[in-house]
């Protein structure tokens, strides 16, 4: 069988395949590139490149999009050989009904290799075409290294290979042709002004022109947007009968849900050069993005990350079974509408109706969303998506959020370390299974620090010095906790429950206090 590539679009145009195919229109596949996208995992295929093509389709965009890879490993090379071309499947219920869109995606032009390709990124960024760039580098990625140095091939953070490519526009292109729109996808407050903050920066770090700084501050544009599509990436337990069904090999094939959501917070221009909304998307432009992202953040990807780790102890695999389970399930629920609701400001029917919402997502027959994928960068989660949460909650009410203390818990529990080779650190299961923690290095050492006590009972008293001391790391933010001793008192209890009694019985316990 062969692999999908751009030859085989006329292939399945003319074959009873393509009538299980939305294929992308003949005059879009030469469409020029406008926007450059740093990051080609599984999120921005499904949900950016994704929605430019149904926009293309349209012929609303009438644009491509150029892909970098950030960090030496990565997809550049497979999306490559594919010309660019992948498939998108969304699942979901629909009206009551279900259903499934097969898209295969050709928005993509060609991807580079910021490492071992810089020049030619370089130069590709110095096309006045290019209007728009976007990015999703994980809740970590939009931060200046110590290592950042303007010459080097490439700069090492994000935000030093943005300024060194705006550098360039500036230089070839002037004032003019060279200003970019940059709309960041990464799940962290306010992302477009972090990501102007460090350019600027490191704009005076590697003591650029002050006409160039004053050009980046005033019109390069950096809006703050909130994405929200779970994306549940390579079916690997199905392809093989999705392979005979669509009738071609794709390494890139990407599953996500239905439901799409991106608001973009920017000058009313935007929406001029980037008209997705016009195809019919939900993509919305605002001048305030703040409830929108409280609301996702908090709701959704709060309910995530509160649960996953309990869950996954549990001996759960899957978000579907995450939410039916009859204990973990009425945790989340409860977790929810009686401490995470409460939170969220603006109208509480609304705002109920959307948790309700975001619980029929999570129970998705169509969607294998792995937990285990969710646990990824546990740390900058908890603090983003958690911690806002439980601080909020107990300065609102007076009240402990026992089910939120009991998900900060969840998290040390989950990164109990009890083996690394040197590279990889694992974790284990309730019922023995090892699993692979991913974290910052960093952070996967300091908590085998804390955890490689001389005292290996865990008592009541080791679990509290294990949570003061975890909680102080600054990415956690947590000082809000730190302050507050009944709410360490009731994490380290927590933790000595999980460890003692398993997740399952400790949730339980809680949930029928």
């Amino acid at each position: 069988m062969k692999n999908l590539n751009r030859n085989m679009l006329y292939i399945l145009s003319e074959s009873g395949y393509s009538k299980y195919l939305l294929l992308p229109k003949t005059n879009t596949l030469d469409l020029p590139i406008k926007v450059m996208q740093f990051g080609e995992g599984n999120f921005l295929r499904a949900f950016v490149d994704s929605l430019i093509q149904m926009a293309n389709d349209k012929d609303i965009f009438k644009g491509k999009v150029i892909v970098i890879q950030p960090i030496p490993e990565g997809r550049a090379d497979a999306i490559n050989a594919s010309d660019g071309i992948f498939t998108h499947i969304a699942r979901g219920i629909h009206q009551g009904q279900p259903k499934e869109e097969i898209r295969i995606v050709g928005s993509i032009d060609k991807a580079l290799k910021a490492y071992g390709q810089w020049d030619e990124v370089l130069e590709e960024a110095k096309d006045p075409n290019i209007k728009i760039v976007v990015s999703n580098t994980t809740e970590a990625g939009i931060a200046i290294s110590p290592d950042d140095r303007f010459d080097d091939n490439p700069p090492h953070s994000f935000p030093a290979k943005v300024t060194r490519l705006l550098y360039e526009r500036y230089k070839t292109l002037g004032k003019d042709d060279g200003k970019l729109i940059f709309i960041p996808c990464e799940l962290i407050d306010r992302n477009g002004d972090v990501l102007k903050e460090c350019v600027i920066k490191l704009c005076h770090k590697f003591d650029l022109e002050k006409e160039f700084i004053d050009w980046v501050d005033k019109e390069c544009t950096f809006c703050c947007s909130l994405v929200d599509r779970i994306v549940t990436g390579y079916p690997q337990d199905e392809i093989e009968e999705l392979t005979k069904r669509l009738g071609y090999v794709d390494n890139n094939l990407v599953v996500s849900e239905l439901f799409h959501l991106w608001v973009i917070e920017g000058p009313s221009f935007v929406k001029d050069i980037f008209p997705l909304h016009e195809a019919g998307l939900n993509v919305i432009f605002t001048e305030d993005i703040t409830p929108y992202r409280t609301r996702k953040v908090r709701i959704l990807n709060g309910g995530h990350t509160s649960t996953v780790t309990l869950a996954y102890a549990a001996g759960l695999n899957y978000v579907k079974e995450m939410v039916e389970h009859p204990i973990i399930g009425a945790y989340l629920k409860d977790l929810l509408f009686e401490e995470v609701v409460p939170t969220v400001p603006g109208n509480k029917s609304e705002i109920s109706a959307f948790a309700q919402e975001v619980l029929e997502r999570f129970k998705n027959p169509y969607i294998k969303h792995s937990l285990l994928d969710i646990t990824l960068n546990s740390t900058s989660k908890l603090a983003v998506r958690v911690i806002p949460s439980l601080v909020d909650f107990y300065s609102i009410t007076g009240k402990l959020p026992n089910r939120l203390l009991l998900s900060v818990a969840g998290y040390l529990r989950f990164y109990k370390i009890t083996r690394t080779d040197g590279k990889y650190f694992y974790g284990t299961r309730d019922n023995g299974e090892e699993y692979p923690i991913r974290d910052d290095k960093e952070i996967l050492e300091f908590m085998k620090s804390i955890w490689d006590a001389p005292d290996a009972s865990f008592g009541i008293r080791q679990c509290r010095s294990i949570v003061e001391k975890a909680l102080s790391h600054p990415k956690l933010e947590a000082e809000g906790l730190l302050k507050v001793p009944e709410m360490i008192d009731k994490i380290s209890l927590y933790l000595h429950d999980l460890l003692n009694n398993g997740a399952v019985e400790s949730v339980r316990s809680v949930i029928n206090s």
